[in-house]
């Protein structure tokens, strides 16, 4: 039995799907046309990630492959694919659905990412926060957090084998716990093990009470790369608290004094268009703030209905509203990741190279050209150096 392995969306998935593409060992098929099953870890965040999922779903079974669609999806918004062909399986079933099928495990610690430089470690899955916009807290469960010690053995082994980055991943970092330690004990454990390996660590992406004197603390003592990735959604604590998302209080500190720290560091966030209680001026306090603290990416989502949250029950804005105002904040980010990338110009930043692309990664995320070396090293930012 040949079995293929398909993501889309997050980093937990593509972890995910990393686990289970090593566990199949040589049941796993690299080319989808060669499987007799496909594992799809599905991604519904958006009206446009379900869309895509739901296309794959359609060519895959038309081709006769039956589908094993876990991930997002599974609970609410993808039920009606359940079929002959198509069986639905909760993420946190998977493991036990794939031992009954066939006998197949995948392990409890990933022991490498194949000819990559960089490697995600997820430490927690699920989430018990409710978000008025989001699904994936009803999709994925509650929270289930990885122990520290599996996490530090990831990394070690790791770092036997090439890996120069660990980024780490999860749905909602804030929530792990171990025991009596929280997000912040785990980030100053992992850092303090990847300095023993000579290897960096970068958070996929936080909430702003995330950040806070200790964490910075942890910024300048240990290699953490100089950059997050901030679930921030819109600056205006009116429109948050309809959100069901807490004020951003001393954020702007924070931020400031991780400039302070590094000049070079660099901010990128996502943003919710259009959210139904969104006005003018509350866009307008987003678009400001994003510029007042030179984030050097916004990735932009205009609003999208998700079932069963708060937000679907809401009186949605024109979509003309949506549109324009979508529109004015692709064209700032583009205008703020330009400004970003010049004002890192000439400046030299620790960067992985990443393999097959000829591109190197810096500590801030910019991509550069470069030849290929290994570990970290100083690289100059030149033309041709990009934001994604």
């Amino acid at each position: 039995m040949k079995i293929g392995i398909h993501f889309f969306g997050c980093k937990v998935n593509q972890y995910e799907a990393a686990r289970w593409a090593i566990g199949l060992g040589g049941n796993h098929a690299s080319n989808l046309s060669d499987a007799d099953i496909i594992v799809l870890f599905s991604c519904v965040v958006t009206h446009k990630a379900e869309a895509e999922v739901r296309r794959f779903v359609q060519k895959w079974r038309a081709a006769g492959k039956r589908i094993i669609l876990t991930g997002c999806g599974t609970n609410i918004t993808l039920t009606d694919l359940a079929g002959e062909k198509v069986t639905l399986v909760p993420i946190q079933e998977l493991d036990n659905f794939m031992k009954q099928l066939g006998n197949f495990s995948a392990p409890s610690v990933i022991p490498f990412y194949p000819d990559r430089s960089r490697g995600f470690v997820k430490v927690e899955d699920g989430c018990s926060w409710r978000c008025g916009y989001c699904v994936s807290a009803l999709e994925r469960g509650g929270v289930r957090s990885r122990p520290l010690e599996e996490i530090l053995l990831e990394i070690r082994l790791m770092s036997q084998r090439g890996i120069s980055e660990v980024v780490i991943t999860g749905t909602n970092l804030m929530l792990w716990r171990d025991g009596q330690s929280n997000y912040l004990d785990l980030i100053e454990s992992v850092s303090r093990e990847a300095a023993q390996e000579n290897m960096r660590v970068r958070l996929s992406s936080v909430y702003p009470e995330m950040v806070n004197r200790r964490m910075i603390e942890l910024f300048s003592v240990y290699p953490l790369a100089r950059h997050l990735h901030i679930s921030l959604q819109s600056a205006s604590d009116r429109v948050l608290k309809t959100m069901n998302r807490a004020p951003l209080r001393n954020l702007a500190e924070m931020l400031a004094w991780l400039k302070n720290l590094d000049d070079g560091f660099a901010f990128t966030a996502d943003i919710i268009v259009g959210y139904p209680t969104e006005t003018e001026q509350d866009f307008l306090m987003t678009m400001s703030w994003l510029s007042e603290f030179r984030f050097s990416k916004v990735h932009v989502f205009p609003f999208s209905v998700r079932p069963n949250t708060p937000a679907s029950r809401m009186r949605p804005l024109p979509s003309a509203v949506v549109k324009r105002r979508a529109g004015a904040l692709n064209e700032l980010s583009e205008t703020l990741k330009n400004s970003f990338i010049r004002s890192q110009k000439g400046s030299q930043r620790p960067a992985v190279f990443l393999k097959n692309e000829g591109l190197a990664l810096t500590d801030n995320y910019i991509y550069v050209p470069s030849q290929p070396f290994l570990g970290i090293k100083r690289v100059p930012i030149v033309d041709g150096s990009y934001i994604i």
